[in-house]
């Protein structure tokens, strides 16, 4: 199972965490692991390339593992850019749950900072 955590801080979500493998089927043939693969990447290279913002990211391309984390000293225009960005990848994985419950979880997860 895919496991993506989203963390807010104050309302505003600063970390994405992706881990696992959905196991929907083999690799290189699992559709649903592709997916969640391209909408979270799609989000990140938004971030880091498009608006670059200089987000910490972690990444452990084996064990299905990413993570970024948005810096504390982002300005508030391209914060705001930000969270457009993750809540179109919220929104789609979403849209995927709704298939695909038994190989994807989400949560978010308040105020942990």
């Amino acid at each position: 199972m895919t496991k993506i955590k989203l963390f807010k801080k104050n309302d505003v979500f600063m970390m994405i965490e992706c881990s696992g493998h959905s196991g929907y089927a083999d690799y290189g043939k699992d559709i649903v692991c592709a997916s969640i693969s391209s909408i979270v990447q799609s989000c990140m290279l938004g971030i880091t390339k498009t608006l670059r913002i200089k987000a910490k990211i972690i990444r452990r391309d084996n064990e299905g593992y990413i993570k970024l984390e948005l810096p504390n000293d982002i300005s508030k225009d391209l914060l705001e850019k930000a969270q457009l960005l993750i809540m179109v990848m919220k929104d789609s994985i979403e849209d995927l749950l709704s298939g695909y419950s038994n190989y994807i979880s989400m949560e978010v997860i308040e105020n942990v900072y």
